[in-house]
């Protein structure tokens, strides 16, 4: 008789209405010295609309956690699910789709295209998503205007600004294709404290026009704009 197999299953259980939804996630990596349990049974729902600081000390797993949010990377084992869809059951192509519509992302690295103008680096995801050049397109000028850069900054590139005018770019292009959660992994650590608090007040508002925002940071301050904190300690949510 083929064994049943055991579905995760929560201390609590989590609201089905959750926009992110992580029951008993793990994530080990296999290396040559030995398995390293990078989360380990993690349980986590993100409610519509919340803003969301995961905090922990170098090396707990936070990084790990956003990336599995961000389907950049999958469970070991363990279920999650993203706007109610189990993402067990989703492609390659369907992972790729979900990311490049629903969720925006905004690194500590700026992670912009070098050879790109600031304006075409904001226009990139819409092309990735229509499959065809934007033309006349004036939503992402708006939003780089909206996030503080100048008329004469969208002809530049990145390297000829400096590092809270390309967090600034950043979050413009993760913006660029509405989407409704918002991953950030310190957003702010490349940057000096008033550029930082600019930014943190520049996500804070896009969180109050109903975005959902899940930020990774050590920073408590940084963490302060936040609703909710999570804290991740050896790969469990303390």
């Amino acid at each position: 008789m083929e064994e049943e197999v055991k579905r995760p299953v929560c201390a609590e259980k989590l609201p089905e209405d959750a926009v992110i939804r992580l029951e008993e996630a793990t994530k080990v990596y296999s290396l040559p010295f030995g398995d390293v349990v990078a989360l380990d049974r993690v349980c986590v729902a993100v409610m519509p609309g919340e803003f969301i600081a995961i905090m922990g000390p170098s090396g707990s797993g936070k990084s790990t956690l956003l990336n599995l949010i961000g389907s950049l990377d999958v469970p070991t084992s363990g279920d999650l699910y993203i706007d109610g869809r189990d993402t067990r059951t989703l492609s390659d192509d369907d992972l790729t789709e979900l990311r490049r519509d629903r969720i925006g992302f905004i690194f500590q690295q700026f992670n912009l295209i070098p050879l790109l103008t600031v304006l075409e680096n904001v226009e990139y995801p819409m092309i990735l998503k229509s499959r065809q050049a934007v033309k006349g397109n004036s939503r992402a000028r708006d939003l780089l205007l909206k996030v503080g850069l100048t008329e004469q900054m969208l002809a530049h590139k990145p390297k000829e600004l400096s590092g809270g005018q390309q967090q600034r770019v950043a979050i413009a292009r993760a913006l660029i294709n509405d989407p409704a959660i918002l991953l950030c992994d310190e957003p702010t650590g490349n940057l000096d404290q008033a550029t930082g608090r600019l930014i943190m007040d520049m996500l804070l508002e896009v969180n109050r026009r109903g975005k959902t925002i899940i930020m990774v940071t050590h920073d408590a301050d940084v963490a302060a704009y936040a609703s909710r904190r999570i804290t991740i300690v050896d790969g469990k949510v303390a």
